[in-house]
């Protein structure tokens, strides 16, 4: 194991880092204040397996010591031992609370000592197993969802975005809508320009983040708390919106595409991003199917709609998204 131990007496630290490198073929580096043990826990190199610290010593005590490092990250569940002189029993809870695994008692039984080092020695081992296993689970993830990259007609999820959901999801909202709510709710599509271009040029993480980024802009570009999105594929996002007035879709093209040429996430790319949208569609109906047919209709506008210029910005306004809605 790597240990730091941490005394303010030079002799016991010499006598305990001799012992215990010999005796267990452990290596031991020492500091002489929970100060410079913080330092070299903080180094880049300074991850130990177990830590000794004396209870009793000036400036920074090994309580407190003990309490700052279970702070700190990957120190969780470190063993730590406290070295002590005093044997009373609420020094002793008070180190277990603030979470010491265990505790020597000065002067020190050699054979108690080779005891509480193989059990800190276990216990060691089982944290790294554990964190093995859970960097293990991490990857698989990341190979089986971050790192894997869709086709470009696929949907995909998109977390951490107001009012983004799963398709089915989204289908299933549109079915649902009490009458009332459809005679306020109407649906369009936007999608995002050269999109093949984009999926070919992008891995997954890339390509993930710039549709996130499209999608964060259409949340937060003229719509309500309660609208819905959904990414459907081939660069297309559906929109079911519950504004009273509808927005022109040659204005909403505009608001999106200035935007977007402010967003971060869609400059990783080299190729512009830039979206055209459709018109937009009432989802007023005396039947469910009804609605589905106004989302069928949102995409197929949006499929026919020009694409906004290259020049964007200055070239752009007036042009973007050409046509004038359906629900206007």
């Amino acid at each position: 194991m790597k240990i730091l131990m941490v005394d303010d007496e030079p002799n016991i630290l010499e006598l305990l880092k001799t012992y215990l490198e010999t005796s267990g073929a452990h290596q031991v580096e020492t500091a002489s204040s929970g100060v410079e043990a913080l330092e070299k826990i903080e180094a880049e190199d300074g991850y130990y397996d177990c830590l000794l610290l004396d209870i009793q010593m000036p400036q920074m005590n090994g309580l407190t010591l003990c309490e700052k490092v279970r702070t700190l990250p990957d120190y969780g569940h470190v063993p730590i031992i406290m070295l002590t002189a005093m044997s009373h029993k609420s020094y002793l809870d008070k180190a277990f609370s603030l979470g010491a695994t265990d505790y020597l008692t000065k002067p020190f039984d050699f054979l108690e000592l080779n005891a509480r080092m193989n059990t800190a020695q276990q216990m060691a081992v089982e944290h790294a197993r554990s964190l093995a296993r859970v960097d293990a689970a991490h990857q698989l993830f990341r190979d089986l969802v971050i790192d894997f990259k869709p086709g470009a007609e696929e949907p995909f999820s998109i977390d951490g975005v107001r009012g983004v959901v799963g398709y089915s999801d989204f289908e299933i909202h549109a079915l649902e809508l009490p009458r009332t709510q459809r005679l306020f709710a109407l649906a369009y599509a936007v999608k995002i320009a050269d999109f093949a271009e984009i999926h070919a040029m992008t891995n997954a993480s890339e390509l993930r983040a710039v549709v996130k980024g499209v999608a964060e802009v259409i949340a937060g570009n003229g719509g309500e708390p309660d609208d819905l999105i959904t990414y459907r594929g081939n660069g297309i996002f559906l929109c079911i919106s519950n504004r009273k007035k509808s927005i022109p879709p040659a204005r909403r093209a505009e608001q999106l595409n200035l935007a977007l040429h402010a967003n971060d996430a869609v400059k990783m790319v080299t190729t512009p991003v830039r979206v055209s949208t459709g018109d937009n569609f009432w989802l007023l109906s005396l039947s469910k199917s009804g609605s589905l047919f106004a989302l069928h209709r949102a995409v197929a506008s949006v499929e026919g709609k020009p694409l906004p210029p290259k020049g964007f910005p200055q070239s752009f306004k007036g042009v973007a998204g050409a046509a004038g809605g359906a629900a206007d």
